[in-house]
């Protein structure tokens, strides 16, 4: 989420020495490896989809065992009074980093990630656009997650934070006004702080998010995302004007035509293949455009429209939620599977891909779209394929042709 400042301390402060004697009872099997392979990366799922341990984002969210298991955890994330989305327990180990990114995907763009360092050290050091703060144990920070960052851990230690993701309710974001920017303002008194110790009375419960990702997007809220593209687009200056404009066009034209697609068919499976394949045209029309333009934070231009509007236009894989299991309707000579994502998309953030200068830059995403199988397994993009061939989801059945 995009933010006034690339840090923002919140006025709250929990027990770490609680928190930490939590952190050390869970087992070490319990920590997974970051999905994408990052060295040092892991993390326990406290929140997931269904309560289950993955890493996975799209439909119901709910308590995993480990978190019944750690009350002050619990508490922590339940005492915000938010919606909560998907919320982890993120690890880095000694020497290792978070590597160069940008969140730029629909998931991210209207949500904010909360962070509670437990087990740290001045020597682990979060970076974001051209700023860099070290959190320290107790505290509660937001950053803007827009922007490129990265962390460094040059500790000795394995680094665990307690990170929340919600979209945040007007209150939130009332404490965000009030919250400390390191260099802007002076640091909070002990009067301006809220402390939040282990309540051994509360039962920590709190409200999950159950509608996070649409079937269809609508057409409102797709011209809002384009709105936003454009403003972003012809704020950066040298974005060459001929280029500029046809990407402008592009995006307009899509725009008009999802709402025609809607004013037909809505939610229904009727339309999900007509749907796919503005979609598919949609992304093939700009490919071309990748090197051309730029956002102003140095994502390609191209990037958020496939993974801000037309990534996540259609996801079949939630269609139950809205739909219930018998509410889709099958169309004579039209697939009921259609595949779910144009080619390029992906459900990560963007990556950061270093020049022969060691520069960030930004490439199209090489990561090949997840669509519904045809026995009902559901899968993440990088779990291991039902069919038995060892490959991954995204590059075996949920790979288009």
């Amino acid at each position: 989420m995009k933010l006034k400042h690339e840090f923002i301390q919140l006025p709250l402060h929990f027990d770490e020495k609680r928190l930490q004697m939590e952190v050390e009872q869970l087992e070490r099997n319990l920590w997974i490896p970051h999905h994408e392979g990052f060295k040092g990366n892991l993390s326990i799922p406290l929140v997931s989809l269904n309560g289950q341990f993955n890493n996975l984002f799209k439909g119901p969210m709910a308590a995993t065992p480990v978190l019944e298991q750690t009350p002050y955890l619990k508490q922590v994330i339940a005492s915000f009074g938010e919606v909560i989305g998907r919320s982890r327990l993120m690890g880095l180990e000694s020497g290792c980093q978070v590597p160069l990114h940008s969140d730029i995907n629909y998931h991210w763009y209207k949500r904010v990630r909360i962070h509670i360092p437990i087990v740290t050290d001045p020597n682990v050091v979060f970076y974001c656009g051209d700023k860099q703060v070290h959190m320290k144990a107790g505290e509660a920070w937001i950053f803007d997650s827009w922007k490129y960052h990265h962390v460094d851990n040059n500790s000795q230690l394995f680094r665990v934070h307690l990170v929340i993701d919600i979209c945040g309710s007007s209150r939130f974001w009332e404490m965000v006004e009030g919250g400390h920017v390191p260099w802007l303002n002076k640091a909070f008194t002990e009067q301006q702080i809220k402390h939040l110790p282990f309540n051994p009375n509360s039962d920590g419960n709190f409200k999950s998010e159950r509608f996070n990702t649409p079937l269809v997007l609508s057409p409102g809220e797709m011209d809002g995302l384009a709105n936003d593209l454009i403003s972003d687009l012809m704020l950066e200056e040298s974005n060459p004007s001929e280029q500029r404009e046809e990407m402008i066009n592009r995006v307009e034209s899509f725009c008009h035509q999802w709402r025609e697609l809607w004013s037909l068919y809505g939610l229904t499976e009727e339309g999900w293949p007509a749907y796919h394949k503005l979609r598919q045209t949609a992304y093939e029309q700009v490919m071309h455009l990748e090197s051309s333009l730029k956002l102003t934070n140095g994502t390609q231009a191209t990037r958020m429209f496939l993974h801000c509007m037309i990534d996540p236009a259609l996801n079949v894989e939630v269609k139950d939620s809205y739909l219930g299991s018998a509410a889709t309707t099958k169309v004579k000579g039209q697939s009921q599977n259609p595949k779910n994502r144009p080619a390029g998309a992906s459900q990560n953030s963007s990556p950061a891909p270093t020049s022969v200068a060691g520069q960030p830059q930004n490439a199209a995403s090489t990561d090949s779209p997840q669509t519904e199988n045809p026995k009902n397994h559901k899968l993440g993009r990088n779990d291991i394929c039902y069919c038995g061939s060892g490959l991954k989801f995204k590059h075996c059945h949920g790979k288009l042709s």
